[in-house]
């Protein structure tokens, strides 16, 4: 190979870094601000800066409505482009232990936002659905295609082990790779990931075919009440250390915890 090859060859690979990089997001919200962010909200909710182990950290809170006008929030992400292979992560601190709550992570969220409907795209969702019942508590995968269509259900997986709690500390991954959308919900504590039933076998994640009806769109935050019926207080999980890109990032990248 040539000089002048090489070194053609060297600043290639080294602007697919700097652009991977540069389409990268990591927030750990402790500038107390959600600049380069934008919100579906129409109840409205609140977004606040809540003290966390000495840092600040993302709470989203929202009563629980009605049944035609129940709480929903979304927090989109604008600091990348949007994207069509993702890979979204972030801390999930705590929650409210209420009926019907569903919390997590959104990607390939197509806009303009709606200003009642629920967004178009794809969720990792979180479910808390009995507060006596800690083992009904499961990780979802769901397609939103906004409008009056009902959320469709993707992949459940059930039975989570250890069952997860509100007190705890969790890391949240959602991400696309091999024809397919994936979910993974991990202890910080032990930095192991949490079993799950998906129909035929405890697994250490969930997975749905990526059906490709939204090609690309950008990433964020979530919370959804889904039972309005029984009495409950509605959602307020709390989030941290935010990642959203092409790909997953390196221990190194992520903001310290």
């Amino acid at each position: 190979m040539n000089a002048k090859l090489l070194i053609s060859t060297v600043f290639f690979f080294l602007s697919i870094g700097l652009s991977s990089a540069e389409t990268a997001t990591y927030d750990n919200f402790n500038d107390g601000v959600d600049d380069g962010w934008i919100h579906y909200n129409p109840r409205p909710g609140s977004i606040t800066f809540v003290e966390e182990s000495g840092s600040l950290a993302y709470q989203m809170k929202c009563s629980r409505g009605s049944l035609i006008d129940p709480c929903r929030m979304v927090s989109i992400n604008t600091k990348e482009p949007p994207h069509a292979k993702f890979h979204v992560e972030a801390d999930l601190l705590s929650w409210t232990l209420n009926w019907g709550e569903d919390v997590g992570l959104v990607a390939r969220v197509q806009e303009p936002l709606p200003s009642y409907f629920l967004p178009q795209g794809y969720a990792l969702l979180f479910r808390n659905d009995r507060k006596v019942h800690p083992h009904s508590r499961k990780l979802m995968i769901v397609k939103s295609k906004g409008g009056v269509s009902f959320p469709i259900f993707l992949a459940k997986g059930r039975f989570v082990e250890p069952a997860p709690d509100p007190s705890g500390d969790f890391r949240l991954k959602f991400w696309s790779a091999d024809g397919k959308l994936w979910g993974q919900m991990i202890d910080n504590k032990t930095g192991e990931a949490l079993k799950m039933r998906d129909g035929q076998a405890y697994v250490d994640r969930i997975s749905a075919v990526d059906d490709g009806e939204f090609l690309s769109g950008r990433s964020g935050l979530v919370a959804y009440v889904h039972i309005v019926s029984y009495t409950q207080e509605g959602v307020s999980p709390i989030f941290d250390n935010f990642y959203s890109g092409a790909e997953a990032p390196s221990e190194s990248a992520l903001p310290a915890r």
